[in-house]
């Protein structure tokens, strides 16, 4: 059995104590190809059906994705060292995003829909070797998301839509499903703290589990 790489202790400190806005923070998180653009499209619809504001985004938001030595990182790989300062430009870039965009949508009382969240980071660079503790401290005191749904399929679906949508054109990790599944590891490691949904189901199954569960929490 696998040493857990995710420390309870540090995750449970990750997050501001309380938050006093009056929006709706909700995280939805799954490897590439699990679903998450198509779900955070159909929540937010139905959410705006209801008449309230929805800010779709996502994190990392494109300041960091464009960054040369991230693009090259995740096309070619890269040392643990690497992955520590790209750590750190990812919490750079989660501030200033939760600065500007997500804490005044929430102040307005508007529901942000953020794709990923603290919990890609937590995936990806837990396994490029980044210790969780790292990566939680300098993160600490992000708003906490009302709900976070894990959009959780197999590794060989996985595999088969990556391959139906880019071809040959895979990053570094969507190449192995070894390395997915280190990744989607971490997922499955917090346990709680997402709510999995099954992506294997209809695009319509899938929202509705989703909504039912955001009714219902």
């Amino acid at each position: 059995m696998p040493e857990r790489r995710v420390d309870d202790a540090a995750m449970a400190e990750l997050f501001k104590p309380e938050r006093t806005d009056n929006g709706l923070l909700v995280s939805i998180v799954g490897f590439d190809g699990s679903g998450k653009t198509t779900q955070i499209e159909r929540v937010a619809e139905a959410i705006r059906a209801t008449g309230r504001e929805v800010v779709e985004t996502r994190q990392p938001t494109d300041w960091y994705r464009e960054l040369p030595q991230v693009r090259v990182f995740h096309d070619q790989g890269g040392s643990v060292e690497a992955a520590y300062i790209l750590a750190l430009l990812a919490a750079a870039d989660r501030r200033r995003h939760v600065m500007e965009v997500i804490n005044p949508a929430l102040e307005r009382g508007a529901a942000v829909l953020c794709d990923r969240y603290i919990y890609a980071t937590l995936g990806v660079l837990v396994h490029r070797g980044v210790d969780f503790r790292f990566l939680a401290t300098i993160n600490q005191g992000i708003p906490r998301p009302d709900h976070a749904f894990y959009l959780r399929l197999p590794t060989d679906q996985l595999l088969r839509r990556l391959h139906e949508r880019d071809g040959g054109k895979l990053q570094f990790e969507e190449r192995s499903a070894e390395r997915i599944e280190s990744i989607t590891r971490t997922y499955e490691e917090l346990g709680a703290e997402l709510v999995h949904i099954d992506g294997t189901a209809t695009r319509e199954e899938v929202t509705e589990s989703i909504l039912r569960h955001m009714r219902n929490g």
